[in-house]
């Protein structure tokens, strides 16, 4: 014996959206039926509950006083089942957290060891949200960022990763080519790749800024080139096109892998630094908070 002596839910459902379209060529089109069968769903749920629920008028339909009251229990019903379902499905869903990094760090940093943090929580649905525009957390733009700078972000519960070192690179081809290339103040007679915007984009760190810090405050003799993306800066520097300023974080590997070359030993060393931030709150949340421990780790390998 059933415990519920229901009609058959599909005609419940088909009432539903007749109901609440106040249209049965509406319904068929949203439940994807032709009219007639629509037509044919309602008639027989009238039979079976032995009563009318629609007033059928010459180009509209009405709710009988039954079809009112049938129409506010279903929807109270069907609501019900529609918000177990969701949080059914939320639990069973992969966690989503989104990563914001600069272009840079996204490319050359994040990405070559995002399979170490998926062999080791694939449950975690990773996105990466990659610019060179400033993320404000507050906005939910993302869960977690790395942020540059020197810490101290209101709200934001910051770990550091690392100091910001930077030193120019080139190609060896165009090391061997431009053996003049010896000094700091050599540069002034050399091509510079310059990253537009990297005075706001990297802290206060461009080609005038690290010659000044060097102690060469002559202008360059030779026009450079200026691009608007990193990559193709380092691009430019492996095709022999010039010499580029590289942060140790992303050339260090570079230089090991013979790449790139350092064409002398004189770097500079910001009070800047990367950190990995999310808001208090967020980074108490398992996905965001397993993220940063597994980010600090790879960091701290590196040594």
């Amino acid at each position: 014996m059933r415990k519920y002596a229901l009609p058959a839910l599909s005609q419940l459902h088909t009432f539903e959206a007749v109901s609440r379209r106040m249209s049965f060529t509406a319904a068929a089109d949203e439940l994807c039926l032709t009219q007639s069968a629509v037509s044919r769903q309602v008639k027989s749920l009238e039979r079976d509950l032995g009563r009318p629920l629609f007033v059928r008028k010459h180009r509209a339909i009405e709710h009988t006083p039954d079809g009112l009251r049938l129409f506010e229990a279903v929807t109270r019903g069907l609501d019900e089942i529609a918000h177990c379902v969701r949080d059914l499905r939320a639990t069973t869903q992969m966690p989503q957290i989104t990563v914001a990094a600069s272009v840079a760090f996204s490319y050359y940093w994040l990405m070559p060891r995002l399979e170490h943090f998926a062999e080791r929580h694939p449950e975690i649905d990773l996105r990466v949200l990659a610019s060179d525009q400033k993320v404000d957390l507050s906005k939910q733009d993302a869960d977690v960022a790395v942020l540059y700078g020197r810490g101290g972000w209101d709200g934001v519960d910051a770990r550091r990763l690392f100091g910001e070192k930077v030193y120019p690179v080139c190609s060896p081809a165009y090391l061997q080519a431009h053996q003049e290339l010896q000094r700091p103040s050599d540069l002034l007679d050399q091509t510079l790749l310059h990253l537009e915007g990297g005075g706001t984009i990297w802290g206060a760190v461009d080609w005038q800024a690290w010659l000044v810090q060097q102690g060469v405050t002559g202008q360059p003799v030779r026009r450079g080139i200026r691009l608007n993306s990193y990559p193709m800066v380092l691009q430019g520097a492996e095709a022999g096109r010039g010499v580029a300023l590289g942060w140790s974080y992303i050339t260090d590997e570079m230089l090991a892998s013979g790449q790139l070359v350092c064409p002398f030993d004189s770097p500079i060393e910001t009070q800047n630094s990367y950190y990995i931030g999310a808001l208090s709150e967020k980074a108490l949340t398992p996905s965001v908070s397993e993220f940063i421990q597994w980010i600090i780790e790879e960091c701290e390998a590196l040594g």
